[in-house]
């Protein structure tokens, strides 16, 4: 049956119309008012469709969410026969509100089964997109990280550095009391894995930021001798975590590190612009 309704006419019918209606608020976010909904989805009477939406309701509330947040009460004014003007009720529904009142329907009608069609998929486009802007700035910070190393290593290089490793080396353990060897194996990266492939937003920015402080230090400063730009090397870091510590509570040595390596972020991402536009 269900493949019969997709091939109905009135099945992408209810689609475009559903698309053709949708509303963007000033975040961005789409929405839906009722009284332009109901008939698209074959409700011939407008009290009808109240006890739908309400159902939809009793959905949200009982699952835990905010009703008010995706279903919102309102009213208008419409035109009557004789000329004459009458406030009515009316709601703005959110993409998932929609989504419920499609599945409280009658799925044999093929304007119901487009309707759930519709919601489900601009849900999961959501979803997407959120999840690709999560990954875009994880893949943003990184590359920061990538662009301060290359700075820090630059003044390093100025200052007579000789033993780059030694000299990087001083912001770990200035950051976390431990090398950089040693705090990998604590956070559990394996080898062939860096830090910074796996580190959450917060390292990262910690990251970029003592490298940053740091090879501005040593220019400014004219700071010359490998010793001289190890030692402020840690004592940028050690200050960096002091602040991070007095202003969040939180230690780098103690943050989580992502579930996943910024590789299988890369390709999500190339994945996903190769996804065909519902």
């Amino acid at each position: 049956m269900a493949n019969d309704l997709t091939k109905s006419p009135l099945y992408r019918h209810t689609m475009e119309r559903l698309k053709g209606v949708k509303r963007v608020n000033s975040q961005g976010d789409d929405y839906w008012v009722a009284r332009e909904v109901y008939p698209i989805l074959g409700y011939a009477a407008w009290d009808s469709f109240i006890g739908v939406i309400e159902r939809a309701k009793a959905s949200i509330d009982a699952a835990g969410g905010d009703s008010s947040h995706h279903i919102r009460h309102t009213s208008k004014m419409v035109g009557l026969g004789d000329g004459g003007k009458r406030r009515v009720a009316e709601y703005f529904l959110s993409r998932g509100a929609c989504y419920l009142i499609a599945m409280n329907g009658d799925p044999s009608k093929p304007e119901v089964a487009g309707a759930q069609h519709y919601f489900a998929a601009r849900a999961r486009q959501a979803e997407l997109a959120e999840s690709e802007i999560k990954d875009r700035r994880r893949l943003g910070l990184r590359d920061k990280v990538k662009a301060a190393a290359k700075r820090v290593g630059a003044a390093a290089k100025d200052a007579d550095v000789k033993r780059y490793g030694l000299f990087h080396d001083a912001r770990y353990r200035g950051f976390y009391g431990s090398s950089k060897k040693e705090i990998e194996r604590a956070k559990g990266i394996v080898t062939g894995e860096d830090l910074f492939d796996r580190a959450g937003a917060l390292e990262l920015s910690a990251h970029e930021f003592q490298m940053q402080l740091a090879a501005t230090k040593i220019v400014t400063e004219g700071i010359n001798g490998e010793r001289n730009a190890i030692a402020a090397n840690l004592s940028v870091a050690e200050q960096v975590r002091k602040t991070v510590e007095d202003q969040t509570g939180l230690r780098l040595s103690d943050l989580p590190v992502e579930a996943e390596p910024i590789v299988e972020v890369e390709r999500r991402i190339r994945q996903q612009a190769r996804l065909p536009e519902e």
